[in-house]
C-alpha cells in the first residue's frame, strides 16, 4: 500500500507539473502544442517541474490524514500552506483560485471548516477534486458508502461545497476505493 500511495502522490505532482506551464491555455492551443515533456516558464513563469496549489493541498491533506481524520487539522494545514508556504515547491504560493482563497480566509477567521467553501453556482470548481486523492487511500477499507460520502463532502466543502464539486469528488473517490 505504501508504494501505491507514493506512486499516486508522485503521479499527481508530475501531472500537475506538466500542466502548470499551460494552465488557462485553450484546447485549440493544446491541440496545436501538445505537452509531451516537462518545461518551465509558461503561464505562471515557474521553473521546470513546479507543481501547483493542487498538489500542495493534496500533500496537506495526506499529511493530516497520517494522524487520522480530523477536519479541523486538514483545514489548518490548508491555512499553513497559504500563510507559511507549507508544501510549496519553491517556498512560496504562486497561484490560488478565488474560491480557495475565500475559503482559507474563512478558516483563518475560525469558521467551521466544512462551511468555508462556497455553496453557490459561482463557487463551483474543480479545486477540491484536484486534491482529493489522499482521501482515497484513507478510505480504502471503508465499506459504508454513506460514511465515504460524508467524509468526501466534508473535505471537499472546506473549499468547494457546491453539490457538483462534492459529487465529482465522491464519484472519483468511490470509483478508486472500489478497485
Amino acid at each position: 500500500m505504501k508504494n501505491t500511495i507514493e506512486s499516486g502522490l508522485f503521479g499527481l505532482a508530475v501531472g500537475d507539473a506538466l500542466g502548470v506551464p499551460v494552465e488557462f491555455k485553450s484546447r485549440a492551443y493544446l491541440k496545436e502544442n501538445p505537452v509531451t515533456e516537462m518545461f518551465g516558464f509558461g503561464t505562471h513563469h515557474q521553473p521546470i517541474g513546479t507543481w501547483s496549489d493542487d498538489s500542495s493541498l493534496a500533500f496537506c491533506l495526506a499529511e493530516s490524514l497520517c494522524a487520522g481524520y480530523d477536519l479541523n487539522d486538514i483545514a489548518r494545514n490548508f491555512v499553513k500552506w497559504y500563510s507559511a508556504e507549507m508544501w510549496t515547491p519553491h517556498g512560496r504560493v504562486f497561484d490560488i483560485g478565488i474560491a480557495t482563497t475565500h475559503a482559507i480566509h474563512n478558516i483563518a477567521k475560525g469558521h467551521q471548516p466544512d462551511l468555508c467553501g462556497g455553496f453557490s453556482e459561482s463557487d463551483n470548481g474543480n479545486g477540491s477534486l484536484m486534491r482529493i486523492l489522499p482521501l482515497v487511500f484513507y478510505l480504502q477499507k471503508e465499506n459504508d458508502i454513506e460514511v465515504i460520502y460524508q467524509k468526501v463532502k466534508e473535505v471537499s466543502s472546506i473549499t468547494h461545497a457546491h453539490f457538483r464539486s462534492v459529487f465529482a469528488c465522491f464519484i472519483y473517490v468511490i470509483s478508486l476505493v472500489s478497485t
